[in-house]
């Protein structure tokens, strides 16, 4: 493109978007009141390719327990033409006392610099709460503040108003991305009270000399939490389709196409293009659908995660598809659950070892030379709950940024009830 990004502003109202979050595994419970809480700095997508998953990750959810408190934090992040932040610091609390149950989730991130500078802030802070009074009554509140906050080098306000959007353009006029301010959702859904905020979101519009994909997205801010009124139990679970962690269990890779089902009953769907770990996994288009039930006569937790043509270092693992697919449900108080793994593989294929196939036995272990230790269809079941990777792999050598020992995950489901 000759055209120069050149920053045009117009202000339009738009609807609020939600969090790519919803609620955390599943804890023991201990009170009648569910709650879940949950924030992160940043996240981009470029192209449909999650480029860095949700940073500085603190989540406390699907639980009954009050009086904790969960802290993250993470150093600058860099996505190249997208996004470049400093340090992230994040919390999540629930907290209980005589005048009712609490829950508050809090993420502020530093030196944020997004294409190529033409959105910028010194911080960026998002701010989610829920409450419920002994009375029963249920409240919620939603709180964005973006410090020096400029768009095409024009200052604005550090307040935004809630669920506000600024087109940005060329210096022709042509539209080049849309910058939503202080997103908020407040609702009662089913038994459950949801709060969200996404205090900065940009996305794609039109072609750049960037180089970034119509469609892609950067969140800056986000914060979510939820509070339910008395329920007689919870359901738990999450799935995801590719993640990499190191040897002493950091993070290197986020979790890809990211859902947790919701702790009170609820639906929904994360859906990615492409996803995988940067020189080691490539996938397809993968989607996890979760549903869940939580009633006075039965509960239900369903997971699952359907992978579209995973390779692994270009096809020394590969499949057609991978679906990690789990459900637990319990007809009502004393009975037992039933825990069900429907996970199964399509066109596995393993370079050099022929015998492995679809109906490779469920945790099978075996080692791939010039890769590492594999785990096929690893499953863990308790009477409550069921946990599956359909591939995960030690590795026995470094493979970029990943050293020896690094563990590789593709397909996962795990579903509860509490």
């Amino acid at each position: 493109m000759n055209r120069k990004l050149t920053a045009v502003l117009s202000a339009a109202a738009i609807t609020g978007f939600a969090a790519p979050l919803s609620a955390a595994p599943a804890t023991a419970a201990t009170s009648s009141t569910g709650v879940s809480a949950s924030a992160y700095g940043t996240y981009v997508v470029v192209g449909g390719l999650v480029r860095s998953g949700p940073t500085a990750l603190a989540a406390i959810g699907c639980t009954t327990a009050f009086g904790r408190t969960v802290t993250g934090s993470t150093g600058a992040v860099n996505v190249p033409a997208a996004a470049s932040v400093g340090a992230t610091r994040t919390s999540a609390s629930t907290a209980q006392s005589s005048s009712g149950h609490s829950s508050r989730a809090s993420s502020t991130t530093a030196a944020v610099t997004l294409l190529g500078g033409l959105v910028r802030a010194d911080s960026v802070t998002s701010t989610s709460s829920a409450a419920r009074s002994t009375a029963g009554a249920l409240t919620g509140g939603n709180q964005s503040k973006l410090v020096g906050f400029k768009v095409g080098g024009r200052a604005l306000n550090a307040v935004p108003a809630p669920n506000s959007a600024i087109s940005l353009k060329t210096s022709s006029g042509t539209a080049l991305a849309t910058v939503y301010l202080n997103q908020q959702s407040k609702a009662v859904v089913g038994n459950e009270l949801q709060v969200s905020t996404v205090a900065l979101r940009v996305v794609v519009t039109g072609k750049n000399s960037l180089g970034l994909p119509i469609g892609s997205r950067i969140d800056v801010g986000v914060s979510r939490t939820a509070l339910s009124r008395p329920i007689l139990g919870l359901v738990g679970g999450a799935g995801y389709a590719t993640s990499a962690t190191l040897a002493n269990g950091t993070v290197s890779t986020s979790r890809t196409a990211l859902a947790y089902p919701p702790c009170t009953g609820g639906a929904g769907k994360a859906t990615l293009a492409t996803a995988g770990v940067p020189g080691v996994v490539s996938t397809g288009s993968t989607t996890t659908e979760v549903l869940s039930r939580a009633m006075s006569s039965s509960r239900s937790s369903y997971v699952k995660n359907t992978i579209a043509g995973p390779r692994v270092l270009g096809g020394l693992i590969s499949a057609d598809a991978v679906i990690a697919e789990t459900y637990v449900s319990q007809a009502g108080p004393g009975t037992a659950p039933v825990v069900t793994d429907s996970s199964r593989f399509a066109g596995l294929r393993i370079a050099g070892l022929p015998a492995i196939s679809s109906s490779v036995r469920p945790n099978t272990v075996i080692t791939v030379p010039g890769l590492g230790r594999v785990t096929l269809h690893k499953v863990a079941r308790t009477a409550r709950s069921v946990d599956v990777v359909m591939v995960e792999i030690v590795t026995d050598r470094a493979f970029g940024a990943l050293p020896t020992g690094s563990v590789i995950r593709v397909g996962a489901s795990t579903t509860s009830v509490v």
